[in-house]
């Protein structure tokens, strides 16, 4: 069995414990995680963290991936949401069967983009508003088909080991929970 791929996109504005915390909780399960940029070079935070991505989005948006994650932040959110490779790629990635994970405001280019009507799906509070067409849950992580959401910082580590769950089994979430020490249901 081949190795599952996850990509986890990075745009200016991005929330770094949303995309640090996923990057690193599914790497220790063994995953291969590719972050990529939407511009070349170093991508600056919404806190003004600068991170340099393993790659540049140009070099990764052919390519097949088992998930592809969206780290929230509003300005982060806004650049992926109205970046046409982003929502090409989501559309084929979706129609294709493979997953999409969304965590904060991130959620909102799914339903903004018609790519979650019909599906459960949540978002940080601030940002509930702007879901229409799906269906909204208060919850913390939702995973509904092949889409998995989550509300914010605070559920970032919670959404990456239902990455893990999903990608790999409850088993595997379980041990690298071991070292982390997370609560979980």
């Amino acid at each position: 069995m081949s190795k599952k791929r996850i990509l986890v996109l990075l745009a200016p504005g991005f929330e770094e414990l949303e995309a640090i915390a996923v990057i690193d909780i599914l790497r220790r399960a063994g995953l291969e995680v590719i972050s990529a940029g939407t511009i070349p070079g170093p991508i600056t935070s919404a806190r003004n963290v600068s991170v340099l991505p393993d790659k540049f989005f140009d070099e990764v948006k052919e390519e097949d991936f088992d998930f592809i994650v969206l780290p929230g932040g509003l300005e982060g959110t806004e650049n992926l949401a109205e970046d046409r490779r982003v929502i090409k790629m989501l559309k084929n990635q979706l129609v294709s069967g493979r997953g999409v994970g969304a965590i904060c405001a991130a959620p909102t280019i799914l339903d903004r983009h018609d790519l979650a009507r019909g599906k459960t799906i949540t978002c940080h509070p601030t940002c509930r508003a702007a879901i229409q067409k799906a269906r909204f849950s208060e919850d913390r992580v939702v995973r509904d088909g092949h889409l998995v959401t989550s509300q914010g910082p605070g559920t970032a580590v919670e959404f990456a080991l239902k990455l893990v769950e999903v990608l790999i089994g409850r088993d595997k979430m379980l041990d690298v929970n071991s070292g982390l020490l997370a609560r979980i249901n």
